[in-house]
């Protein structure tokens, strides 16, 4: 998939902006604040209907305007096409209403698109998924599930939301004000959910993990090894859902009486963890900067090769400043890897170590 073009009203420092862009490699290249990471943001608004820099709206909107518009064409490998607009404006009471269309209709949900157009985004702030918290790492792989499978991230909202509730409950009935009976419902609805996702989770890992040891290995020069490995707060035999979910109880019976004195369930994916380790230690302990910025990139790219095996359509895949801390050899790797995806659109404040090849915009 690619995006053919792209149109922008009051976005960002744009006040009016139009860009039309080919297949293969395109590089944004402008001094800091010129506005190539809006670009991308301008992007992943439409696909994802979010900001990956900001949850906060209204700085998308051009200061001193009230309504800002983005507008885009992707073009799939079959030739079929789709337009998708955003609109962000800012109400009386400085709240920004969001408005998207697909195809001039409002879409069914935000899985739609996710399915329906898929990207992959490396961002400098990426490599808080090896120095991070284990949230960036479950964030990632609810990202790239989403993508995947397209139940997903309705199992994804309808856990989150029993949980909101379980814990509400569990602080009521710690005063008295809850019982049992009350916390039963969803807390089957959380084992319900909470199962499946743990089974859609270690399957994503072990599609990701041989994908991402292999680039790494290509962008390291085979320094050391990089593995993945998912650990779930709730251990379960080998088996499917149902032994999944039996184990899921068990987990919460024996933590019941901590989870009512804190008000907050203590087991289940919203607990869980992606190890990264570098020659067999913690990469978030003991990796160097270049170290874990080439693991996060590898775990990037594993993400898009996935996307493009499962979907047999070609992710667009958005690197921002991506090459400004590697090597030369690193950088050619990098180059050399993207390569085999329809489009990508790069994004570099000075010109490269390593020319890139490709259409150039200039910022």
């Amino acid at each position: 998939m690619r995006i053919e073009s792209l149109n922008l009203a009051n976005f960002r420092c744009y006040e009016s902006f139009s860009l039309e862009l080919p297949a293969g490699l395109s590089v944004f290249q402008g001094p800091n604040a010129s506005g190539k990471t809006s670009l991308l943001e301008a992007i992943m608004l439409l696909v994802t209907g979010r900001s990956p820099r900001t949850n906060w709206s209204r700085e998308m909107i051009r200061w001193g305007t009230q309504q800002a518009q983005v507008q885009g064409v992707f073009v799939r490998r079959d030739e079929r096409r789709d337009e998708v607009q955003v609109t962000l404006s800012l109400s009386d009471r400085a709240e920004v209403e969001k408005a998207s269309l697909l195809n001039g209709a409002a879409p069914d949900s935000v899985a739609q698109l996710l399915q329906r157009l898929p990207v992959v985004i490396f961002e400098p702030e990426d490599l808080q998924l090896v120095k991070g918290g284990s949230s960036e790492r479950r964030r990632f792989m609810n990202l790239a599930l989403s993508g995947l499978r397209p139940l997903y991230l309705d199992d994804l909202l309808r856990y989150r939301r029993a949980l909101r509730q379980r814990n509400e409950l569990l602080k009521q009935t710690w005063r008295g004000r809850a019982s049992g009976e009350d916390l039963a419902p969803w807390t089957a609805q959380l084992v319900r959910t909470g199962a499946q996702l743990m089974a859609d989770r270690e399957w994503l890992l072990q599609q990701l993990a041989p994908r991402a040891g292999l680039l790494y290995a290509e962008l390291s020069g085979d320094a050391e090894q990089l593995e993945l490995t998912y650990r779930p707060r709730v251990e379960a035999e080998e088996g499917g859902l149902p032994e999944r979910m039996q184990a899921f109880y068990e987990a919460l019976e024996e933590t019941e009486e901590m989870d009512l004195r804190r008000g907050a369930t203590q087991v289940g994916p919203h607990r869980d963890e992606l190890v990264v380790r570098l020659g067999g230690q913690r990469a978030r302990d003991f990796g160097s900067q270049g170290q874990q910025r080439t693991a996060a990139l590898s775990l990037k790219l594993a993400q898009a090769q996935l996307l493009a095996a499962g979907r047999e359509e070609s992710p667009l895949v958005l690197l921002d400043d991506c090459l400004s801390e590697l090597d030369d050899d690193r950088q050619r790797h990098v180059l050399e890897l993207v390569g085999q995806f329809d489009q990508i659109l790069l994004t570099t404040a000075a010109e490269p170590p390593v020319r890139a090849e490709g259409h150039v915009v200039r910022l």
